[in-house]
C-alpha cells in the first residue's frame, strides 16, 4: 500500500478524517472539515482555503459554506470577499456584528440590516444611526427586529414606515394603537390581522366599512369569541370564509358555514380539522368538487364514505382518497386501476398499498407513478432493485430515499450519473462507511462537502 493509498483509507478519526482533506487540497472538502480541525491543521486548511482569490469568492458566495469559514473569509483585507460574505445567508450574527462595526458602508449596512442572522443589537445601533429609507426599512422587515428596535424606528420617523411596522411580528400593541388611528385601510387591516393586537381595536375592525379591514379582523386568532357568529352572519362572503378557519367555531357555527351558499365558504370548512361526524356527512355530498376533494382527507371518513368518495365523478377527489392514510388496502387496489395517472401515482405513494400492487404498478410507463412506487418502503425489495435500472433519474432518486431500500439494493447507486442522487446517499443509514467513502473524489463538488460533513459529524459526536 502507498503512503497516498494509506493516507486516503477510510478515516477512523477527526484527525484521519482533516488529513484526507488537506491530502486532497479541495476548497469543498476542506471547507466541510474545518469545524473539527485542531490548531495545526487549520493552517493546512487556511491555505487550501484561501490561497486562491477566486475559490474565496467561490465559498464567500456559496450558500453551503459553513459559519466558521464566512468568518474565517470576512477577516481577509477584500471588500469583494466581505460583500458576499455580507450575502451569504450561512454568515451568523457575530460576523454580521464584526463586519458592521469595521465597516461604513452604506451598501454593507443595508445588507447587515436585512440579513436573517443579524442580531437586534446591530440592528437597534443601525436605527439609531442612520436615516437612509431603504436601510431602514430593510430592518423594519428583519425578523430579528425586536419591540425595542421598532419603537425607535417609529419615534424617529413618525408614519414613514408604517405599512412594514404593522406588518412585523415583533410590533408592541402600544404602536399597533397608534398605527391603527392613524393608518390608511391596508395599514389598519394589517394591524386587525397582527397578533398583538389589542382587542378594542378588533371591537372597531369588525365594523370597519372597509371590508378588507373586517376580513383581516375575522381571520385573526385572538378574537374575542363573542364575536365569531356576529362575523359569520356577515353578508360578504370572504369574511365568512375567514371566520371559517377559526378554531374556536362552536359545531352550530360550523355546520351554518357547511351550508353557506358560497362554495369558498364551504371549502374553508372542509379543510379544518376534527370534523364532526354531522359535517362530513354533508359535504361528501357538496356540489363543489373543491368541496369533496378537501374532505376526502379527512382521517374521520368512515370506510363506506371512502368508498362513495373513490367513485367520485372528479378525479382530484378520488386522488385525495387515494392520499388519505384511513384508505383502506382493498379500497387502493381498485384505484390503482384508475384510468387518471393522477390517481395511481397517489396510489403508488401510499404506504398502505399492498406490495403486489406497487409491483403491478411498478410495470406502468409513467414517471409520476414509477417514482411513487420507488419511495414507496412497502415496496418489495425486488421492485426496487428493478427500478435502480430506469433510465430516469427522479425513478432512480425514489430509491435512493426509500427508507426501506437495503444496502445490496442501493450500492449499484452509488456511481448514479445524476449528482444529487450520489449526494443523498451520502446519508442514507443502510450504507456503511466504507460505502460512502468511495465518493471521497466524486466528480462534483457538492457531494464531496456533504460526504466530509457527513464524516466530521461522526467524530463530533
Amino acid at each position: 500500500m502507498t503512503q497516498q493509498q494509506l493516507e486516503l483509507a477510510v478515516p477512523e478519526s477527526a484527525e484521519e478524517l482533516v488529513s484526507a482533506a488537506i491530502e486532497l487540497a479541495d476548497i469543498y472538502s476542506a471547507a466541510a472539515v474545518y469545524d473539527i480541525a485542531d490548531s495545526g491543521q487549520r493552517d493546512g486548511l487556511k491555505q487550501i482555503l484561501c490561497g486562491r482569490r477566486r475559490d474565496v469568492l467561490k465559498l464567500a458566495r456559496w450558500e453551503h459554506t459553513p459559519a466558521t469559514v464566512l468568518a474565517l473569509l470576512a477577516g481577509l483585507d477584500d471588500d469583494a470577499v466581505r460583500l458576499r460574505v455580507e450575502k451569504n445567508p450561512a454568515t451568523q450574527s457575530q460576523t454580521l456584528a464584526e463586519i458592521f462595526n469595521s465597516q461604513d458602508s452604506q451598501e454593507l449596512i443595508g445588507l447587515i440590516a436585512q440579513h436573517g442572522h443579524t442580531a437586534a443589537d446591530v440592528l437597534l445601533t443601525i436605527v439609531e444611526q442612520s436615516s437612509v429609507a431603504n436601510i431602514i426599512r430593510a430592518v423594519t422587515k428583519n425578523p430579528n427586529a425586536s419591540a425595542e428596535v421598532l419603537s425607535v424606528v417609529e419615534a424617529r420617523f413618525g408614519n414613514k414606515f408604517d405599512a412594514e411596522l404593522a406588518s412585523h411580528a415583533n410590533t408592541p400593541a402600544s404602536i399597533l394603537h397608534k398605527l391603527y388611528g392613524r393608518g390608511n385601510h391596508f395599514v389598519q387591516a394589517a394591524v386587525a390581522a397582527h397578533a398583538h393586537c389589542p382587542q378594542d381595536i378588533l371591537e372597531q375592525a369588525v365594523r370597519h366599512e372597509d371590508v378588507v379591514v373586517v376580513r383581516h379582523a375575522a381571520g385573526n386568532q385572538i378574537l374575542a369569541s363573542r364575536l365569531l357568529a356576529y362575523l359569520a352572519a356577515h353578508p360578504d362572503y370572504s369574511v365568512r370564509r375567514a371566520i371559517a378557519g377559526q378554531q374556536r367555531l362552536s359545531n352550530s357555527l360550523v355546520k351554518e358555514l357547511a351550508q353557506d351558499s358560497s362554495d369558498y365558504v364551504r371549502r374553508a370548512v372542509a379543510a379544518r380539522q376534527n370534523q364532526s361526524a354531522e359535517i362530513i356527512e354533508l359535504l361528501i355530498h357538496d356540489a363543489d368538487r373543491w368541496v369533496r376533494q378537501w374532505v376526502a382527507l379527512s382521517p374521520k371518513l368512515t370506510s363506506q364514505q371512502l368508498h362513495i368518495l373513490a367513485a367520485d365523478e372528479d378525479k382530484e377527489v378520488r386522488r385525495a382518497v387515494a392520499r388519505n392514510t384511513k384508505t383502506p388496502e382493498e379500497l387502493l387496489k381498485q384505484l390503482s386501476r384508475d384510468k387518471e395517472v393522477w390517481v395511481r401515482a397517489a396510489v403508488g405513494n401510499q404506504s398502505n398499498t399492498a406490495p403486489e400492487v406497487l409491483a403491478c404498478l411498478a410495470e406502468e410507463k409513467e414517471i409520476d407513478i414509477l417514482a411513487a412506487v420507488a419511495h414507496n418502503p412497502s415496496a418489495r425489495q425486488t421492485t426496487l432493485e428493478s427500478m435502480v435500472r430506469s433510465p430516469v433519474a427522479d425513478v432512480r432518486r425514489g430509491v435512493v430515499t426509500n427508507k426501506s431500500a437495503k444496502r445490496e439494493t442501493l450500492l449499484p447507486l452509488l456511481e448514479d450519473p445524476f449528482y444529487l442522487n450520489r449526494l443523498l446517499l451520502v446519508q442514507n443509514p443502510a450504507l456503511h462507511k466504507e460505502d460512502k467513502w468511495s465518493l471521497h473524489e466524486d466528480p462534483d463538488p457538492a457531494v464531496r462537502f456533504t460526504l466530509f460533513s457527513w464524516f466530521s459529524r461522526q467524530y463530533q459526536q
